[in-house]
């Protein structure tokens, strides 16, 4: 279970576990790709792989002022706003090389772990504004972060023709984070999703999405015969988070549900 007030089952340690091994896998792939590769095109339109890379380094510096550790070295630029706030972080790297990114996010990344590690150790009865304007368990604000660097990694690799292999507790976060997320904004005016999905190559197979007490949940499920959505994992994570065909595509059904979940595409694209 995935309830925004109270983490993932209560601890979350299987979040930073998800974090260990998305960040391993990603500096080894990243720290094999040569320079021609760094200019190639994402699904990100305006951005080439360096350019994804160096957002992921930025929002690495803002999880770790989020932990408790120094403010992010560039400018925020007011209020997020998601079509350009990522942007003008940017900005502030501007004709950086390959090698100069990959050097800081590697620091960077060691620094987020062990701040990660010591908050996951004590646990604190913490609740933040999250990033998509939840009130949320800082476990899950940080979930969020984790979110953004596995689709941004998908964003890199899935054009080149590949796929990463995931852990089956890393793909246990994505999954149900990636459902939470899409369940945020339907929430922002107390039109709580209520649906089940049937995931093909999740970990679960089926999961919940409902709400107890104004609090977004999602649970894993047992396979039944009326679940009401269904669709293969990646795709489905991919078309909430605004990449590819829209929800109702994916889905195959036009439910009020898949209108609920589709507001977070529009809210983030």
């Amino acid at each position: 279970m995935l309830d925004e007030l109270k983490g993932m089952n209560g601890s979350p340690l299987a979040i930073t576990e998800a974090f260990r091994s998305q960040r391993q896998r990603f500096l080894a792939t990243v720290s094999a790709w040569d320079a021609s590769f760094w200019r190639s095109p994402t699904r990100c339109t305006l951005w080439s792989v360096h350019d994804v890379v160096r957002h992921v380094r930025d929002v690495v510096s803002l999880h770790i002022e989020r932990l408790g550790g120094p403010p992010a070295p560039f400018p925020m630029g007011g209020p997020f706003h998601p079509a350009t706030s990522p942007a003008t972080w940017l900005a502030a790297s501007a004709g950086q090389s390959c090698e100069e990114t990959l050097d800081e996010l590697r620091l960077l990344i060691d620094q987020e772990a062990r701040l990660l590690e010591h908050k996951a150790l004590t646990n604190p009865p913490e609740l933040v504004k999250g990033q998509l304007r939840r009130t949320l368990h800082w476990s899950v604000s940080s979930a969020h972060t984790f979110w953004d660097a596995w689709m941004h990694e998908r964003d890199i690799v899935l054009p080149a023709g590949a796929e990463p292999v995931y852990p089956a507790g890393e793909l246990r976060v994505a999954t149900m984070y990636g459902l939470l997320a899409a369940a945020a904004p339907a929430g922002w005016q107390s039109r709580y999703v209520r649906t089940s999905l049937a995931l093909g190559g999740s970990p679960d197979g089926c999961y919940e999405i409902t709400h107890v007490d104004g609090s977004i949940r999602v649970c894993a499920a047992s396979p039944a015969e009326s679940v009401e959505l269904s669709g293969p994992t990646g795709e489905v994570l991919d078309s909430l988070a605004g990449r590819g065909p829209e929800p109702q595509e994916v889905f195959g059904s036009s439910a009020a549900a898949v209108a609920q979940l589709t507001l977070l595409r529009k809210v983030a694209t």
